[in-house]
């Protein structure tokens, strides 16, 4: 990377002359602000670029203790490891930049046009319904919300990427032998004030600005005062004027909705940024920063679905693979004089305290070591000194983690732990509103799945005692049984088992008579039972006969079905929820 900011000491960030790359993508070609940025790279070698622990050493375990301990506390500036999710991040990263500058090359009309117009007109006129702003542009930028627990590593990970991965400004001079004489800032990272209005956050951005290319735009515009839509409109046209790739917004939980006008407006100012001007938006905050969704879901003027995405990051879940891989590598950095290998029962008494928080399960491994070193002869790790560091150091999470294990409490314990974990019913109101894309994460995800079939009874029962139908003599029947296996895991059992308990309980009614009770005695008489017809032979695709021939070749009832591909997964069945 050419490098053009080396000796001017007073410019933050990475700046480097513009280089440009043959483009692969039609849409990306011809196009100055594209083609300078760095080639995408590979999962081996993003994965070498910002793996990170601290230098470790043989000798170190000979050091005295307070050499050992002071060792011990560079382990969370220094630890990361890259995880796939990571990779997932740093593509959607890129593929956002690149997409949000196709709208926006400084070689079409377009671009100048809009100049001319004036971006503050342009922001205040909005969209049509076609997404066409007033310079008849229709915008590609794409916006993104990381929403999750503190201490999941939301900023972190974005900030790694966005400092080792991108220039943070390019510079352009000259294209194809042609004069261009531009500044292209890649990324701006702010963070929102705690308890703030937007206008601070526009006055942060300024602020940010400046110090990245040394120019005033503070002065110019932070400093004179205005309404909170004559702050933004200042705010875009600068955006628009340095050539924003992305901007990230980090804390957004912090921004006070009585100062800002209230979430509508707030949500307008983040939709208008993407929308009218073009300007890739991330915005990252805890679970305290639903507010900013939940009244606009309705809303129809929220443009393209596609152009909205969401990550809900929860904790990583015990018999994951992520989890697995954090915690062995965390294992490895240990300055005790005799090395402790992670066994089972370690392994899961530390997910049990840390819940999977990699913040969390970083400073108990640090203390746990320092405990161990200072107070152990031995120097080993075992479960009863991790039980003894935990009840002191994390004495203050046990309330709330002990709610959080068990599913949550009343509303307003669940107020008081709002940004660890959301308040169910009300969250997947909003995700079944969400006009927009959403991915779920972790143990958030096995949670949203189980409470919206919690919710989807009618739905379910349905396709229960239509499957039913087809095993048993009756509907009565077919809904005594539905309802049954229903209610015996209270709507809470894998769907896929449901189905297979089902189909077992129908085989019997074959072999087995009901009681007076289930057949219904006012719709079933003995003169009925007398004559009832002889079933005939069951044909090859019966499912009674599948689960039958499972049986002689020592198939359970779901084993039976899954071969014969009448079994689908859960993930399958509630695209129809």
């Amino acid at each position: 990377m050419n490098l053009w900011n080396e000796g001017q000491q007073n410019l933050k960030g990475l700046h480097c002359k513009a280089k440009y790359s043959r483009q692969i993508v039609p849409e990306n070609q011809g196009n100055p602000f594209i083609e300078a940025i760095p080639n995408r790279l590979g999962l081996d070698e993003f994965y070498d670029r910002l793996h990170s622990v601290p230098k470790f050493e043989e000798g170190f375990l000979k050091l005295d203790i307070e050499d050992r301990l002071e060792l011990v506390q560079q382990i969370k500036p220094s630890f990361w490891t890259p995880l796939p999710a990571h990779y997932e991040k740093y593509r959607g990263l890129y593929n956002m930049i690149k997409i949000g500058y196709q709208s926006r090359n400084p070689l079409n009309a377009m671009y100048n046009r809009q100049f001319a117009i004036g971006w503050d007109k342009i922001f205040e006129n909005g969209i049509d319904k076609n997404g066409t702003n007033l310079a008849g542009n229709i915008q590609t930028a794409q916006s993104l919300a990381e929403i999750g627990l503190s201490g999941m590593g939301k900023s972190k990970i974005y900030e790694r990427i966005l400092n080792n991965l991108f220039p943070q400004v390019i510079h352009h001079h000259e294209y194809k032998g042609k004069r261009l004489l531009m500044t292209q800032v890649v990324w701006l990272k702010i963070e929102c004030p705690s308890g703030k209005s937007l206008g601070a956050l526009c006055k942060n951005f300024y602020s940010a600005v400046d110090d990245l290319l040394g120019s005033n735009f503070y002065e110019k515009f932070g400093e004179r005062g205005g309404t909170i839509d004559n702050l933004a409109k200042r705010m875009v046209k600068v955006a628009a004027q340095i050539n924003l790739g992305v901007l990230i917004i980090d804390e957004i939980q912090n921004v006070h909705k009585a100062h800002s006008g209230g979430d509508e407006r707030m949500i307008n100012f983040f939709t208008e940024l993407v929308n009218t001007i073009g300007i890739p938006t991330i915005v990252i905050g805890t679970f305290k920063a639903m507010y900013l969704f939940k009244k606009s879901l309705a809303n129809a003027r929220r443009g393209v679905p596609d152009t909205f995405s969401e990550n809900i990051t929860s904790f990583m879940l015990e018999d994951s693979w992520e989890w697995g891989e954090f915690i062995d590598s965390l294992w490895d950095l240990q300055y005790t004089k005799k090395y402790t290998p992670l066994s089972d029962d370690l392994k899961k008494v530390m997910y049990y305290y840390t819940l999977g928080i990699p913040d969390i399960a970083i400073k108990l491994f640090m203390h746990l070591q320092s405990k161990a070193i200072l107070n152990e002869s031995t120097e080993i790790i075992t479960p009863s000194l991790l039980n003894e560091v935990a009840s002191k150091s994390l004495r203050l999470l046990f309330p709330l983690f002990e709610k959080i294990r068990k599913g949550g409490g009343s509303y307003s314990d669940l107020e008081s732990i709002e940004d660890v974990e959301p308040e169910w019913e009300e969250f997947n109101d909003y995700i079944k509103q969400a006009a927009f894309k959403i991915n779920l994460y972790g143990k958030i995800k096995k949670n949203h799945s189980r409470a919206q079939q919690l919710r989807s009874k009618e739905q379910i029962l349905e396709e229960l005692i239509s499957f039913a139908t087809n095993l048993t003599p009756t509907l009565e029947v077919a809904e005594s049984l539905a309802n049954k296996v229903y209610n015996a895991s209270e709507g809470m059992g894998e769907e896929q088992h449901m189905f297979a308990q089902l189909a077992q309980l129908a085989l019997k009614t074959t072999t087995t008579p009901f009681s007076s009770e289930e057949k219904g005695e006012n719709n079933i008489d003995n003169k009925k039972k007398r004559t009832r017809k002889i079933k005939p032979i069951l044909e090859e695709y019966d499912i009674r006969y599948i689960v039958k021939q499972g049986y002689k070749n020592n198939l359970s009832t779901e084993e039976a079905l899954e071969k014969a591909n009448l079994v689908v997964d859960c993930d399958e069945l509630l695209k129809y929820i």
